[in-house]
């Protein structure tokens, strides 16, 4: 089937929405190392919610970004006091809201 103007794939849908929030605020996959912020929702395109509910990713919990891998991969969370790692793809799903730039020891 071609793939003109009028036919836009899934994934360019996606893409094209990834880092808009109603919420204001940025991507999960946005923040930079060292900062925290404040879960404020999810993209409707998000797969697995219960499962990021199951480890403390629900709105008003706190995270803090501790790495970013090298070549775009994995990012390494800290969320209550456990670090996990997140495709960037389902980062790109989770929206922050009031980062904080601060770095803690």
């Amino acid at each position: 089937m071609p793939k003109g103007p009028d036919h836009v794939g899934v994934e360019q849908q996606m893409n094209q929405y990834k880092h808009i929030s109603h919420s204001g605020g940025i991507a999960l996959s946005e923040l930079p190392v060292g900062a925290s912020g404040v879960v404020a929702g999810f993209s409707v395109f998000l797969r697995g919610k219960k499962k990021f509910a199951d480890i403390g990713i629900i709105p008003g919990s706190t995270l803090k970004m501790e790495a970013h891998a090298p070549f775009g991969g994995l990012l390494l969370v800290k969320i209550m006091d456990s670090s996990l790692s997140l495709h960037r793809n389902e980062a790109d799903n989770i929206y922050i809201k009031e980062p904080g730039h601060e770095k803690t020891l």
